[in-house]
């Protein structure tokens, strides 16, 4: 989806430059996002986390400790990847894993180290997002809820 998204923002600059042609607005959404992407990827550089460690902690911050079960199921992974992912956050130090009350499930919990880690990410990272909706002013409500009704069409789609 990366490279279309590219490919067709490229595809859009290069035409906009031979005419004066009003881009279509697929074409320019696709710039957009191209844009959007990079610049999140320059931000998620600067992160103390990757990814899958970031979702693993928003998770826990949300409700923990929680069955390795529980992970997979909450974020719609298999459990060979969770196993993977939570393996690697414990040799992080991010998270730890110990057994629950019954003695058979572990379960999975942020250290207090992956929690100040999960937070400084989150200030950093939803820090550019508040600072870009600051910019939308009054109307940053709007841009939300147009964002929101977007994905839910563009997820219809894809369905």
């Amino acid at each position: 989806m990366r490279l279309y998204a590219t490919y067709m923002a490229s595809r859009s600059a290069n035409q906009d430059r031979r005419s004066d042609a009003p881009r279509a607005p697929e074409r320019r959404l696709a710039g957009l996002l191209v844009r959007f992407d990079t610049q999140r990827r320059t931000i998620s550089q600067r992160l103390r986390m990757n990814p899958a460690e970031a979702r693993l902690l928003w998770l826990l911050s949300v409700d923990s400790p929680r069955t390795l079960r529980d992970v997979g199921e909450a974020l719609e992974l298999e459990q060979s990847t969770v196993n993977r992912q939570v393996n690697a956050a414990i040799r992080s130090g991010l998270i730890q894993r110990h057994r629950g009350p019954d003695g058979r499930a572990f379960l999975v919990e942020p250290t207090p180290e992956g929690s100040a880690a999960f937070d400084a990410d989150m200030r950093d990272l939803l820090g550019g997002y508040g600072a870009a909706l600051r910019e939308l002013g009054d109307r940053a409500d709007e841009f939300l809820d147009l964002l929101d009704r977007f994905t839910a069409a563009y997820n219809r789609d894809k369905a």
